[in-house]
Formats: C-alpha cells, structure tokens, sequence
C-alpha cells in the first residue's frame, strides 16, 4: 500500500469520529429538548443531560489536548531526555532535518546524520566551533541557546503529505545564512588567544550572520549575543557620527595626555598626547580619548541633552535614566518566536541620569561607565554605517533574506561616507595598523576602530575591534566585530583577527555571500540512514 494511504486513511477515520461524535451531541440535545417540551420522566431526561454535561466537558479537555499539544510535545522529549533512562535508546529515533550552511550543499552541512561508530548518529561537523550556536559539541545536552533546539518545531516537521502519520517524519531541512568555512576559521583565531570572546561577521546588504565564533560553556548564553560588556574607544564612533549628523564642521583640537573634569581625569591609553589633530578624523585615528571628551562637552553646549538622547535613540542605543530598559523583541529578522525570546540580546544602554556630572559625560564619549553593549549590538551599527546609514535586522535564517524590509535609516548618509572613510584611516595610519600585513596581496581592504575598555577589578581591560571589510570593488560587503575580554589593547590582538577575517573572507567564492547568489534552498530529502 503506497506511503500516503496511510496518511489519508487516518484523516479519513479523524474525520468520520468527529462526525459521529457531533452527530451524536446534536441528537441528544434534541432529544433533551423534546423530553423537556414533552415532560417525560425525570430520570432519563436527568441522565441525558449528565451524559451531555460529561461529553462537552471531554470535548473541552480534549481541545485543550490539542491546542497544548507542542508544549507537552516538548515536556515529553524532556522527560525522555532528563527523567527517564529507560527512554534514551527510544528517543534516538527523533529524527530531524538536517541544517544546512549558506551554500546549501550537503557537504558543507552544519548538523546532518552520517554513521559514526557503525552506528548513524547526528554529527555535527563544525565540533566545538559550532556547538555555541548550532548544537553539539560537548555538554550537548545542556545546550538550549541553539539553533538545534530553537528550530526544533522547523526541524521535526514532515517534508510531504504522506510523512503526517509518520510516527517518525523524516523532518524539514533547515538552511543558515551561516558559512561553515569562515565559521571555522574564526573558532580557530579565537582559540588560539585561549580568552573569552567572540568573532562576528555581518552581510552589510542584508544583515546576514556569516560567521560566528564564540567562547562559554555549554550552559551558558551565547557570549556574543546575551554578554554585556563596555565597548571602550569603539563606541566614539557614535560621537563622531553625532558631530557629522548636526553638520558640524572639522576642527582642530589638542590632545593632552590627560583632561581635567572636576575631581577626576581622563587620560589616553598609555598617555599618549598629540600637540594638535582634526577632529573628528583624527580623533578616531589615534583614537584620542581627550579630544573626544572635548568634542562631547563642546556638542553638550551645542546640542543639548536632549540631542544626545534623540542621536543615540536612532542609532540604537537604549538611553535611560533610573529603570534599565527591556529587551527590543524586533532585533531580529524571524518569525521563529522561540528564537526571539531566547535569543534576543539584551539592549545597547547608554544611562543619563537625572544628575549627571561632566566626568560621567566624558566617560559615555570613550565607551566607559554607564554604558553597556553586545558584541551582535555593535555589529549591527557596523552593518548601518556600511549600508549608507541604513540599519537592518540581523538574520540567520536563509529564507528571510527577501523578508528583510527597507531597513531603518538611523544616519545620514554623508555621516555614513565620512564614518568610513575615517574608520580606512584608522586601519592605514593609526591604532589598527597591525592588521595591515594579514591584507596584503588579497585585493580587499578593511576600515574599523578599535576598543580597549577598563573593566573594574579586572587585570587587563577588555580588547575590541569593529570595522568593515571592502571588497576590490571598494564596496564595504562585511562587518567584522572581534571582542576578547581581558585582551588588552585594541590594536595588537583584536585588529589583527579583524584583518585575517578579511583575508579568509576574500578567499571565499562569490556565491557564498548571502543575498548575492541563489535565494531557495534546494529541495532535499533528509533520512535518519544519513542518505540525501
């Protein structure tokens, strides 16, 4: 008997239960109501009616059953996997679909089945560099921040009409925006620092995640989506598109060594000092810690409080003053409503208080103080300043890339070009030269800012970079975000992996790049056998 005979055959006898079962509701109460018109004995028109009361109840709690069917699905699997041993081999026969990277070619998949020990068993062929994200990787079980899991409802899903009665259905291919090859590569840069931290790298024109790389342990959030941490000198990237956006011209300003606010000082990294530099050019250059408090003192006066609050509101950033925000539930570009509950990074906050003292002023200008991001948040203002000013939700969903909207306009786009041009310069000439050598003979450059964020208590501060990579087109394709928590300065470990990212990136065919190629994935049919 063909497959979807059975399939038919079960909805067809679904179908006729139900008929009797409201057939035989609508009779009795019409014989209930006849024996009510009529008078008839007491005792059968009495049990009749209990009989009705005890079938609407079962109909009530059997609805209930089905409407609450996908939770107790899930308590079920749970109880399987957490409760009950007796279970675990019978739980191997869940079959899923299988993820698919941003080629969607079985070979590059990120979780598939394949035999293992002569047994077939789901693999995940990114191991550790994976397990973060995707799933896997060790303490597998304890892992609820994937995309195994978050997609298990996708993931489970029959692929045609004959698998509905399946006991077992074959399951639903999913495919990534992520790519296997620099999502490897930058586990491996990431590694090799032996710190904390993550790698990110963002499709500029569609807010794709190409890659993603991060440290903790299987119980813990994601490091570079949940993890707050000070942002450091990369945050004067706002300052100087805050000076941009209200068209203020260049200037010249000093760059002491230390400034004076109140009781306090702020000093540059290592006390550097420069006699004179254009700002804001040249403080992102040499990455002047002075000249930026200047710049954000000056703007007070011109702007406004108010000013800054409405500039940093549009880029992104949660300001606040007592009672820290709730999560933006529409970061990002999913209808999967697992994934954004679990998944949404907490908000980039900048906190102004009622009453605010110029050093706290000065501190929000170098990213230090009351200010707090993600290392996914800062991306996405990277993905902004490279699409002309043009902010899009990130995704890692292939098949939401048509989805993606128009985007939010949060800068000008002069403000945009003059961000960029800055940030090449930043790279050429000043605190991220180190990653100049990693570039060479590619054909493809990278603009950006470093970060070196003090963190109280800590031994060594908190290591940054966040830029752009531009393609031989001179087109910015890709953000790159570097963060290594007690990484030291900016420039001597965070850039140059910024800049070996580039040189992987620029290894990698065309079609790779999300949104330029293909936009279905192909129609495949996953089997627990690990055939295709």
């Amino acid at each position: 008997m063909p497959p979807y005979l059975d399939t038919v055959l079960d909805w067809v006898l679904r179908g006729v239960v139900i008929a009797f079962g409201v057939g035989a509701l609508i009779a009795l109460a019409r014989w209930v109501r006849a024996a009510i018109r009529e008078r008839r004995e007491r005792w059968a028109i009495r049990l009749a009616l209990a009989m009705l009361v005890l079938a609407l109840v079962y109909t009530w709690g059997h609805a209930r059953l089905l409407w609450n069917a996908e939770e107790i699905t899930e308590g079920r699997l749970a109880w399987r996997q957490y409760g009950d041993p007796r279970e675990a081999e019978r739980n191997r026969g869940d079959v899923r679909g299988w993820i698919l990277d941003c080629t969607g070619e079985d070979d590059r998949a990120l979780a598939r089945y394949g035999l293992r020990d002569g047994e077939v068993q789901r693999i995940y062929p990114l191991g550790e560099a994976g397990a973060n994200l995707i799933g896997g990787g060790s303490g597998a079980e304890d892992r609820d921040y994937t995309v195994e899991r978050l997609f298990a409802k996708h993931l489970r899903e029959p692929i045609k009409f004959a698998e509905q009665s399946e006991l077992h259905a074959v399951g639903k291919d999913l495919r990534l925006t992520l790519c296997s090859t620099p999502t490897r590569a930058a586990w491996q840069l990431l590694d090799a620092t032996n710190l904390n931290g993550a790698i990110i790298v963002q499709d500029v024109q569609t807010g794709a995640v190409v890659a993603y790389a991060a440290s903790g342990r299987a119980t813990d959030p994601p490091f570079g989506i949940k993890r707050y941490s000070p942002p450091g000198s990369v945050f004067k990237l706002a300052v100087a598109a805050l000076w941009w956006e209200n068209d203020i011209p260049d200037t010249r300003m000093p760059c002491p060594p230390y400034i004076q606010i109140g009781n306090a000082r702020i000093r540059n990294f290592e006390s550097h000092e420069y006699e004179s530099i254009t700002v804001p050019t040249g403080m992102l250059t040499v990455s002047c810690n002075t000249a930026a408090v200047r710049m954000a003192l000056d703007m007070r006066e011109r702007l406004g409080v108010e000013a800054w609050r409405d500039a940093y509101q549009r880029f992104g950033f949660v300001t606040y003053s007592d009672k820290p925000p709730a999560p933006n539930e529409t970061f990002w570009n999913t209808e999967n409503g697992a994934w954004t509950e679990r998944m949404t990074p907490p908000p980039v906050r900048v906190r102004f208080a009622s009453r605010f003292s110029q050093h706290e002023w000065g501190q929000i200008a170098i990213g230090q103080g009351p200010v707090d991001v993600t290392p996914m948040a800062v991306s996405r203002f990277m993905q902004a300043i490279g699409n002309s000013g043009v902010m899009l939700p990130p995704t890692l969903e292939w098949e939401q890339l048509e989805k993606r909207g128009e985007g939010q306009r949060i800068m000008k786009e002069t403000t945009s070009r003059k961000l960029q041009t800055a940030m090449l310069t930043v790279v050429d000439s000043g605190t991220a030269q180190s990653a100049k050598p990693r570039l060479a003979g590619t054909g493809w450059d990278m603009g950006g800012k470093t970060g070196t964020a003090d963190v109280a208590g800590a031994p060594r501060p908190d290591a940054w970079f966040a830029g752009l990579m531009y393609g031989p087109d001179g087109r910015a394709r890709y953000t790159v975000v570097v963060y290594l928590q007690r990484g030291g300065q900016g420039g001597r470990i965070a850039a140059p992996i910024a800049g070996e990212m580039t040189r992987i990136m620029s290894q990698q065919p065309q079609f790779m790049t999300p949104g330029s190629g293909e936009t279905n994935a192909p129609q495949r049919t996953a089997s627990a056998a690990g055939t295709r």
